[in-house]
């Protein structure tokens, strides 16, 4: 077989997919769903290969599955174009009949079985089982420019392109026994300061480009008060813009002007806006070129990223009606999140908050580091009010799926009543979860 498709049915062979995604660093179950085509999309991004999701000869050749390479009519890429270089057919990429015929011809000529099919036998006697050169990966298109906030002078720049396959497989399991989370007026030093296993905060110290962290302030904050080093994860919301980022096109309000990923402001959130998140052009907002979001975070040493508004399937599913797999949308998008950010840091974490029906799905879980949760027990009617007794359930259900995994579980309570944290500190110690106890702006750390 030349290519392998999402599309297609790979049942006959599963052993063939099994390898690939041994390559990639996707769970290996011999099928070809969502996390492995999102690890493909990721893996050709990185190497400037064509974005199709499907396993072609250039995909094979850059991942050293050579025993899986049979090049034949209708394959596509930039090995067609070196194999029809050496039979002299017409260098367009395209294993037509014109360079069926030609392989056939050089097979009788160099006395090789003559199939008109470039398999690994031909290919090794082309000299062709070697990937050319490596290149600089062609970055996605750019994200617009915004009106405001204004730029910083200097903006940080990522690596070249990495010469290794890039993984969607989280490092191994790590326990988080405490956290903390913080998204507003956060001062560095007060965040070294705390000895806590992992913190979450946001990118800039006030939302704004012009606060973003430094690679030397995360490499403080990555600090322990008594020695050693926490885990400093950037938050990023995928699942709504925010129009106080650097990437906000104030255009983007305008009717004529506004993008097609871009959907209504939330009601409960000034300035935040549903997005359509399977929207190529919104991803290329979050990740693939150095200005975007994700880059950015990579780029200035920060150990991970904390996804918000995962739950936007359900928007897009449910209340809206417009995407009726909008929930393997979601799992797909963050396992690309995750692929791409682990062919730069193999070690980077990828914590989704809520949305937490997806941990039924095994891909998603194979691909995570940890997943955050809001309002367990309390909150979704009000602060300080306990969630009915079927919510608590069906959430610690979804979570029961995560922790059969040794997956941590980073649950947060924004309580202030301490008799109402002591409650929540103990059924969140049974179902297994790691608790913190904040205020919902997240402008302060509680520190007891």
């Amino acid at each position: 077989m030349g290519t392998y498709e999402k599309s297609a049915d790979h049942s006959d062979y599963p052993e063939e997919i099994h390898a690939i995604q041994k390559a990639l660093g996707v769970k290996a179950d011999g099928k070809f769903g969502a996390a492995t085509e999102a690890a493909v999309k990721a893996w050709q991004r990185a190497h400037g290969i064509e974005v199709t999701g499907d396993v072609g000869p250039d995909v094979l050749l850059g991942l050293g599955l050579l025993d899986l390479l049979n090049v034949e009519n209708g394959d596509e890429g930039k090995l067609v174009g070196r194999i029809q270089a050496v039979v002299g057919a017409d260098e367009d990429g395209v294993y037509g009949d014109d360079t069926e015929d030609a392989v056939r011809a050089w097979q009788k000529k160099n006395k090789l079985k003559a199939t008109g099919t470039a398999d690994s036998k031909t290919l090794r006697a082309m000299n062709l089982l070697t990937p050319p050169a490596a290149k600089t990966a062609t970055p996605a298109t750019k994200a617009p420019a915004p009106a405001a906030p204004p730029r910083p002078t200097s903006v940080p720049t990522v690596d070249a392109a990495p010469q290794r396959a890039p993984s969607a497989t989280p490092a191994a399991k790590r326990s988080v026994d405490s956290w903390a989370y913080q998204l507003a007026d956060i001062d560095a030093n007060e965040i070294a300061a705390l000895d806590v296993d992992l913190v979450v905060v946001d990118y800039a110290a006030d939302g704004s480009d012009e606060t973003a962290f430094k690679p030397a302030d995360v490499a403080r904050m990555q600090t322990r008060p008594g020695g050693g080093r926490k885990l400093v994860i950037s938050y990023m919301s995928v699942g709504e813009a925010e129009d106080y980022r650097f990437y906000w096109n104030a255009a983007w309000k305008k009717p004529k002007t506004r993008p097609a990923w871009l959907d209504d402001e939330n009601p409960d959130w000034e300035g935040n806006y549903k997005v359509r998140f399977w929207n190529p052009d919104w991803q290329r907002v979050i990740m693939g070129s150095p200005n975007a979001y994700l880059d950015r975070i990579i780029a200035a040493g920060f150990d991970g990223v904390y996804l918000d508004i995962i739950d936007a399937f359900e928007y897009w599913r449910d209340d809206k009606g417009e995407r009726p797999d909008a929930d393997k949308d979601m799992i797909a998008f963050v396992a690309a999140i995750a692929a791409y950010a682990r062919a730069r840091n193999p070690n980077f974490w990828v914590i989704p908050q809520n949305g937490e029906a997806l941990l039924e799905d095994a891909g998603y879980r194979a691909v995570i580091s940890a997943i955050g949760k809001e309002d367990v027990f309390f909150g979704q009617d009000g602060d300080g009010k306990p969630n009915g007794k079927d919510a608590v359930s069906d959430c610690l259900d979804y979570l029961a799926c995560a922790r059969k995994d040794g997956i941590p579980v980073l649950a947060i309570e924004y309580l202030d009543d301490g008799r109402k944290i002591g409650d929540a500190k103990r059924k969140l110690e049974d179902a297994g979860c790691t608790a913190y106890f904040g205020p919902r702006d997240l402008a302060t750390i509680r520190t007891a």
